[in-house]
Formats: structure tokens, sequence, C-alpha cells
């Protein structure tokens, strides 16, 4: 039987859980932090992840940190805490120990950890394990793993997952075949470099962010609604972009030939009906003698990548090159943006995103500077 001290921690995190769902955080967070004062673990959790996220606290990850480590029983502290080493964010990266956390919140059958491992396994190519961790999610009413069912991506079966012990992050490797379209820029185009799951994943993971697509007006410095974007958008910042995020955009750029450290964080878009991106460059500033091109923050590369297939319309157009690609599931095209012999812009790079006639469009967009970017906590400083 459990004493008063516990049924009164227990209460006191239930009120917080549902102040939370009433959107009375204030009060949430001291109802929390009441359950907390008797080491009541999951209200310890809760607010770990207040401060990991600044809800109704000022944003401290040093504190979290504290927290999650606090009660590093808890699946869901476990899972967080993989995800800080995985990055080093915080603490000093340790992949190793990151690993062990997923493997020990994966048995405590925290989906998130759950979905996460099956997801390297879908980027290592190991398919069945792939789907009977994704069986797991799914008899717990996991909504991505019930989207992947209803795709016919995978199979309901009672696979076990005992394998989970041998868990390794995935290897990456190049896809070998690469359709080179142009010289000088270089424009090629890797196919089948995503697979079906993987684009469903960034496509599920940037949903609940999209917003009217914005752009930084280069007089002003400021982010302004997009005239020549006509599409949603949400970038996979520093909170958002999991280990499976940062895999996937490592494989793209090990594809590729780029440095991973130089890229910006993830932007996805989706585009309906009707809907386009009008010919623009990437790089910022302009082609003039008087423009701003500010070449210690250059954008020098595009990886684009194709998330669905579009029933018509979508095609990237690089208009002075007379060059077409057509948006294909899982394919990517590379494209330069700055001459590397002379650090000047590729006017040729002009390109343009065709307006949808039917379906809809999603495409992740992975820009690559020529300095490392410090992607994280403190990108937005450079």
């Amino acid at each position: 039987m459990e004493d008063k001290n516990t049924l009164s921690a227990e209460q006191s995190y239930q009120q917080g859980l549902n102040s939370f769902r009433n959107s009375d955080f204030d009060i949430g967070v001291k109802q929390f932090i009441t359950a907390a004062k008797q080491d009541y673990l999951p209200a310890i959790k809760e607010l770990g992840i207040c401060y990991l996220h600044g809800i109704s606290v000022e944003q401290n990850l040093d504190k979290a940190i504290i927290y999650f480590k606090k009660s590093k029983h808890h699946p869901e502290s476990q899972y967080e805490l993989c995800k800080l080493f995985f990055f080093g964010y915080g603490v000093k990266q340790d992949l190793i120990l990151a690993k062990k956390l997923l493997v020990f919140s994966v048995k405590n059958k925290y989906i998130p950890a759950v979905n996460m491992m099956a997801l390297c396994y879908v980027i290592s190519k190991e398919t069945d394990k792939a789907i009977a961790l994704f069986n797991l999610s799914l008899s717990n009413k996991d909504r991505f793993a019930n989207h992947l069912y209803q795709q016919q991506l995978i199979q309901n079966n009672t696979k076990g997952i005992d394998f989970i012990n041998s868990f390794n992050w995935p290897i990456l490797k190049n896809v070998p075949q690469k359709n080179t379209l142009n010289h000088a820029p270089e424009i090629f185009k890797v196919d089948h470099l995503l697979s079906e799951i993987e684009c469903e994943y960034i496509k599920y993971i940037s949903s609940p962010y999209m917003r009217p697509s914005m752009t930084v007006d280069p007089k002003t410095g400021e982010h302004v609604q997009d005239k020549i974007r006509t599409s949603y958008s949400a970038t996979i910042d520093w909170l958002t972009e999991d280990p499976v995020i940062n895999l996937i955009m490592q494989k793209c750029c090990i594809n590729f030939g780029v440095n991973a450290n130089q890229s910006e964080v993830l932007h996805v878009l989706h585009y309906s009906i009707g809907e386009e991106y009008k010919p623009h460059y990437d790089f910022f500033g302009g082609t003039g003698d008087n423009d701003n091109f500010t070449a210690d923050q250059q954008r020098i590369k595009t990886i684009c990548l194709y998330l669905n297939d579009v029933e018509e319309g979508g095609y990237t157009t690089f208009p002075n090159l007379d060059k077409i690609v057509e948006p294909k599931k899982g394919n990517a095209v590379f494209f330069e943006n700055i001459n590397p012999e002379n650090n000047e812009p590729y006017v040729e790079s002009l390109h343009a995103g065709e307006p949808i006639l039917k379906g809809e469009k999603w495409l992740a967009t992975l820009w690559i500077r020529n300095h490392q970017t410090n992607r994280g906590i403190n990108y937005e400083s450079i």
C-alpha cells in the first residue's frame, strides 16, 4: 500500500497534468514542484521538460539536465538524455551513452524511443527489425506507426524485439549512382536517397510547425512573408531536430560531398494546388555591383529532398540552363549557388518550383554555408 506522501505526490502530479491540459501552465509547474519535492519521478521529469522548452519558466538547459538526471529511471527522461548526449547539448557528446539510454527507454516501452530506434533501423536498411518495433508502437495506438500502417508501409505482425540490446547507430553510406545534370554550376541528382518511411517521418515531424513561408529582407534582416513563395513551411530547429533527422541530414551531406557541420537546419515546405516558388536565387545578396553580397555567411550549395510524388506540376526548373527535375519521392537534387573558384554568385543557379497542378508537394531543403554553422542552440547567432 502506498503511503500518504506518495499519494499526495501523485495527486499533485495529476493536478499539474490537468492544469497543463487547460493551459494553466504557471499553476501546473507549481503543482509539479510540489510533487517533485517528494521525489516523485514523473513530476521531476516534467520539470525537466519545462526547463528544456521554457514552459512557464525561463528556458535553462542546465536545469533541465539536472531534473532529467534526477529522474534518470523514468523512460522519458532516458529518451531526453539520449538526445542531449547524442548532440552534446549541455553535456559532453557521448554517442555510446546516448545509445545505452535509448536502449533503456525502449526496454521501458516509451513509444517515441521505440520509433526512434525503428527509424534508425530503417536508415540501416534492417527492415524486419524496424517493422517489429513499429508494431510495438502500433499496438500502443501510436499515431505515426498507425500512419505507416494506413499507408501500407508496414505490416501488422507479432515478432519479438529481443534484438534491441545489440542496437548501434546507423553507419551512413553513399548511394553509388549519381546523375549529373550540369557542370558550372554543378547540378546532379540521386534517386532513392531516402526511403518512403524516412520521407513520411520528415513530413510527420514538421507538420505541426507549418506556417506561411517567410524570407529574410536583405535590407532590414527581418523575416517577412514571402511574395514569391506561396507555400507553408517549417524549420526543424535544435529542439525538434532529433537524432533521426540529424542522421538523415548527415546521409544527404555524405552523398553530395559536403560537410554536415556547414549545413543550416532542415527546412520543410508544403505546396498545395496553384502554389509555387517563382524563379529565385538561394545565395544572399544579389548579382549587381551594389547588392549586399555577404560572403562571410553565404549559402554556397543547396540540397532539395522530394518527400512525395507530385501528381502533376511542381517540377524544379533552372530557367537559365533549360534543366528540369521531376519531384519523385525519396529523390534528391544538389546544386551550387557560388562558384568555388572565385566565390562569385552563379547567375545560372536561378531556379524555381513550378506551380502544383494536381495533388500536393512536400520538399525538404538543406542549405550549406561556406563556414561552420554551429547548428543547434546557438544557431540563431550566426
